[in-house]
């Protein structure tokens, strides 16, 4: 028999799945409600419409449900950016005895913000992850903005918390360095594992990607933002395909339309010469092929919680260069790839050496798909989750 549900927790989040468009987040959060739903928790979200620049569809937001979480989607209104919600404070009014506790995703947003002053003013204990949000990069751009709406509200959004979430160790310092009062548990985010994909299927989708049988496919696969460092990506696969020229990147994702065209002009070249490939954003059966299709995963962000993308990388068992502004020194640890500087020559090495040394790059694979299956699962994290929020719900 199964054991009776206890705690009921609301996740607020200003966009939610199948908005993938905005990264890992999305599906995150979904695969954490999964994860807490096996836990015989009672989970529902609350969220906006967003999908990027335009809204999820009717057929969405009008279920009520998806992939069996409970989620009421509630339509954005001015500024659109910040995701305000007018009617999330009547919704939390009409089900406040449903909840509690509530889980708050994501800083400098309009949504967030009211969510956690609505559970301040009734008396529902709130928790935080904010997602990467709070890292220096994201403080540096919009400083002048940023730095006052932490002072008038981002600060007291944090310090209400009864605790805050990070993903890593390197979110986790980020965070205490900020001063704020409440407590902060660092829970890794998990990963699927990846499934065997057909060997046609993979063929074909290589051969969509305009990629040779003989070519080594690097594979970014993620939003397409200043932040993931694409410039410093680009300089380094030119560097790498003077000395290889059967290198091949993918470089999978969807972003601002200006910054896509100014990426696309600036590889003309290489687009010309059947070298690179934007193939715009995958899901589904697509990501899933395009991460059983690449030879490597390269990521260099400029910064990073966590890196969901990653970690699904790894899972698929393809050896990765990551840069250091990202919070994966494991891959160095479970020999898995190579965890460098962020710069167009070291990252252009690292991927040299993947390519010379087939061999050690597949042990490298392996290495990395047997790591995250025991270290980054889902049921754990949604277990150790649980913990920290009944050590949040027995604090008076």
């Amino acid at each position: 028999m199964a054991s009776p549900v206890t705690e009921r927790i609301l996740h607020a989040t200003p966009y939610f799945a199948p908005a993938y468009v905005y990264g890992g987040p999305p599906r995150s959060v979904l695969a954490l409600c999964h994860g807490l739903q096996r836990a015989n928790v009672c989970v529902s979200v609350v969220t906006t419409t967003a999908n990027g620049t335009g809204e999820l569809t009717p057929e969405v937001t009008a279920a009520g449900m998806f992939q069996g979480v409970r989620v009421e989607y509630l339509p954005r209104a001015f500024p659109r950016r910040s995701f305000a919600a007018p009617r999330l404070t009547a919704i939390l009014d009409a089900h406040r005895r449903d909840y509690d506790l509530v889980h708050v995703h994501g800083c400098w947003n309009f949504f967030g913000w009211a969510a956690a002053r609505w559970c301040r003013r009734v008396g529902v204990p709130y928790v935080v992850s904010p997602r990467g949000m709070l890292q220096p990069w994201s403080f540096a751009h919009g400083r002048i903005r940023k730095a006052l709406a932490y002072r008038l509200i981002e600060a007291r959004t944090l310090q209400g918390a009864r605790f805050i979430h990070t993903t890593s160790d390197e979110e986790t310092r980020v965070v205490s360095a900020l001063g704020v009062a409440a407590d902060i548990v660092m829970i890794p985010n998990g990963v699927d594992a990846a499934a065997p994909q057909p060997p046609a299927a993979i063929a074909e989708f290589r051969r969509r990607l305009g990629a040779g049988s003989a070519d080594y496919v690097l594979l970014f696969l993620g939003r397409l933002h200043p932040k993931k460092g694409l410039d410093v990506l680009i300089d380094a696969f030119r560097i790498a395909l003077r000395k290889h020229p059967h290198l091949f990147l993918a470089v999978a994702g969807s972003g601002d339309a200006a910054y896509v065209a100014r990426l696309s002009d600036d590889t003309r070249d290489l687009q010309e010469e059947r070298r690179l490939v934007f193939p715009g954003f995958l899901d589904g059966d697509d990501r899933r092929l395009a991460l059983a299709s690449a030879d490597a995963f390269v990521l260099t962000s400029h910064s990073e919680n966590f890196g969901l993308s990653v970690a699904e990388a790894l899972a698929a068992g393809l050896p990765v260069v990551v840069s250091r502004d990202c919070p994966w020194q494991q891959v160095e640890e479970w020999h898995a790839g190579f965890w460098v500087e962020n710069t167009a020559p070291k990252i252009a090495a690292a991927i040299g050496r993947l390519v010379d040394n087939p061999s050690a790059a597949r042990a490298m694979g392996d290495n990395g798909r047997r790591a995250v299956e025991r270290a980054l699962d889902w049921n754990a994290a949604a277990v150790t989750m649980l913990r920290a929020y009944r050590s949040a719900l027995a604090v008076h």
